[in-house]
This record gives structure tokens, C-alpha cells and sequence, in this order.
């Protein structure tokens, strides 16, 4: 790294400007990876940096919203342009969600969209239980990169089906719970394996359609819950789909949901390592559409 001292007058004029006096560790900002571009930042004190390569550009900029906003519209854009050339080109980019597989299993089905140089280009990132699918296009205008975006959308959507659930910023738990509020129906959830993550990311919807979530990490808490023995939860757990009809039963008894209460268990680990198994049961039908 190496200090770059405009970057430390700009640093300290903000702080002046504030009515702040800065503090010494406020010059750790000025050092930037040596040979990078500096960026200026008038809307904060942390600047950023951008790192050319032969074949792409490392650029490095805050994350405060109204900080990461004005640097990218008025300066990684025009850099952007600039450094490959674009011209008046537009880039624009959709996102679609997936989740059922992993991330190399899904790459295999697209490999060939996601060859380097295809325009749109096509590439994966994979997080807990989610898989985004960026398709991204460069034209000479919105309505050309639209359409051109909509024909690798099309053509994902056809081999991976209804593996995606999604696009852009929607959540699997969003959309299942956006259903659930459509047909005026509730959700109680039962873990004995999964530690409440289920729960947890059903509570951040804030969607009313989930009424409760109950966690039974141990069997003394589940023996507790289904009211059995020792040897009776032993017996019971031989038999996976037994265990998780008993946990919906008992669920029904007590939550009083429309559509019924998922739980997942995991197969003893002699027959299927790490396998998982679900169940849902209901207070009444329900049509599947």
C-alpha cells in the first residue's frame, strides 16, 4: 500500500467542513494499493481505488448507499466506458433465482450460455440455499438489451424449469409466503434438524401468513414435544416418515394453521447420509395449481 497525500487533504477537509476533528486512524484511507487509480470522494471520508489488468479492472468503492450511488454514476461508469470502449453502448443486467440444485450441477445445464465472450454473458454465485443466475447484455439501447436478456432468460427458464423461483431481489421465503397471503392461508414450521433457519428467514418476510415457528434441536425436546418415552422416540426414529407424520399431527393439534406445518429430519445416517425429509399436512384440501 502507499499513501497518497491528495486523498489525505480531501479526507481532512471533509472532517473541517463537518466541524470534525479527525482522528489519527482517519489515514489508513489514504493508502491505496500501489500503481492503483485513485478515487475521490466528496460525499465521504473513505476514497476509493481502481486496479487495471490487461483483461478487466478491480474497482474498489464504498458501500455506503448514497456514496456507492454517486461514485458509480459519476465515475466507474464513465470509466467503465472509457477504459473498454463502449461507446454509446448500454449495459443492463437480470438476475434469476434458483434453488433445488447446486451451483455446479446448474452450471452444467447452461455450460455452454456461460462460455467467456458470449454477449449475454452468463455467470453463477451460490449462497446458502440459493443460486443466482446474472444474465447480462451490452447494446446499443435498453430495448435491444432487454431482448436480448429475454432469449437466454428463456432458454435458462426451459432447461431448468421450476427450479427458479425468482428474479432480481425476490427470496424464496418472500414468494412463498406472498402465496400463502394470496390464498388466505398460514404456516407453522417444526425443525428438528435445520436449527430454526427456516424459521428465521420466514420471520424477516414479516408476512402474517407465518404464525409460529418451534425449534427441537435434541431429542429430550422432541421426546418433550411428542410426549414419549425414551425408548418410544428411539422406536419412533427408526421409521423417518413416521417421525415426521407424528411432529405434523401434533403440530395440527396445537397450531391450528391452514396450510399445515413443513419440518425437515434427517435419515439416519446408515441409510442416506445427509438426506433430508419433509413433511406437509394440512387442516384442509388444498387443489394444486
Amino acid at each position: 500500500l502507499v499513501f497518497e497525500p491528495h486523498l489525505m487533504e480531501q479526507i481532512e477537509a471533509i472532517f473541517k467542513r463537518r466541524g470534525f476533528r479527525m482522528a489519527e486512524s482517519n489515514r489508513k484511507q489514504a493508502f491505496i494499493p500501489e500503481g492503483a487509480i485513485p478515487i475521490e470522494n466528496p460525499k465521504g471520508t473513505a476514497p476509493g481505488f481502481i486496479v487495471e489488468f490487461s483483461n478487466g479492472s478491480i474497482i474498489s468503492i464504498p458501500g455506503v448507499p448514497f456514496e456507492m450511488e454517486y461514485l458509480v454514476e459519476n465515475v466507474v461508469i464513465p470509466y467503465l466506458g472509457k477504459r473498454f470502449e463502449l461507446g454509446h453502448q448500454v449495459i443492463q443486467y437480470k438476475v434469476l433465482r434458483a434453488c433445488g440444485l447446486g451451483e455446479s450441477a446448474i452450471g452444467i445445464q447452461i455450460k455452454d450460455l456461460m462460455k467467456e465472450g458470449n454477449n449475454p454473458s452468463v455467470g453463477t454465485l451460490a449462497s446458502l440455499g440459493d443460486i443466482k443466475i446474472r444474465i447480462t447484455a451490452k447494446a446499443s439501447h435498453p430495448e435491444q438489451a432487454i431482448m436480448m436478456i429475454q432469449r437466454v432468460e428463456d432458454e435458462i427458464r426451459n432447461r431448468l424449469g421450476n427450479l427458479i423461483y425468482g428474479v432480481d431481489e425476490e427470496t424464496l421465503q418472500g414468494n412463498i409466503t406472498r402465496e400463502l397471503e394470496r390464498f388466505k392461508l398460514t404456516l407453522s414450521v417444526i425443525e428438528a434438524f435445520t436449527g430454526g433457519s427456516i424459521s428465521h428467514k420466514l420471520v424477516g418476510t414479516s408476512s402474517p401468513s407465518f404464525t409460529h415457528g418451534m425449534v427441537l434441536p435434541s431429542e429430550t425436546s422432541q421426546r418433550q414435544y411428542l410426549g414419549l418415552s425414551v425408548e418410544d422416540l428411539i422406536s419412533l426414529k427408526e421409521n423417518p416418515t413416521k417421525f415426521t407424520d407424528s411432529l405434523a399431527e401434533r403440530a395440527e393439534s396445537n397450531g391450528g394453521q391452514t396450510s399445515g406445518s413443513p419440518r425437515m429430519e434427517r435419515l439416519e445416517k446408515s441409510r442416506k447420509r445427509g438426506s433430508t425429509r419433509l413433511r406437509l399436512t394440512t387442516l384442509s384440501p388444498l387443489s394444486r395449481k
